[in-house]
């Protein structure tokens, strides 16, 4: 993923898909990896209208899941068929009450208790 990739929402929070303008709290990858803060532009919501958000505004975000290789501290490789981020408030929490597909451990470990927890599976 770079500034401009498609990434897709796996929340119930009502944006659908967001591009990416710009990453905030970076890794030590180029890139931005699982558990990265990226801002983005709303590009599609559901249909519904009751969401707050809308299309063309800017949302913050969570990666939860990449396309590229991420390697664990085991030496093991884990890799995603598609992007994919959780839409969070300033604070951090998230803004759905639903988390869609799997969600990698690292996240647990790095403090996002309350996401690891509204998700389906863990991996």
């Amino acid at each position: 993923m770079q500034i401009g990739t498609v990434v897709k929402i796996a929340d119930n929070s009502g944006p659908m898909f967001v591009r990416i303008i710009k990453v905030l709290k970076k890794s030590s990858y180029s890139h931005p990896v699982i558990g990265d803060y990226i801002i983005g532009s709303v590009l599609r919501t559901h249909e519904r209208k009751k969401f707050k958000v809308s299309k063309g505004s800017i949302v913050r975000a969570l990666v939860i899941r990449c396309a590229e290789n991420y390697r664990r501290k085991d030496l093991t490789r884990l890799r995603f068929q598609h992007p994919a981020a959780v839409i969070i408030t300033r604070s951090g929490l998230p803004r759905a009450t639903k988390i869609y597909g799997p969600i990698p451990k690292e996240l647990r470990e790095r403090g996002f208790i309350r996401i690891v927890s509204l998700s389906t599976i863990a991996l």
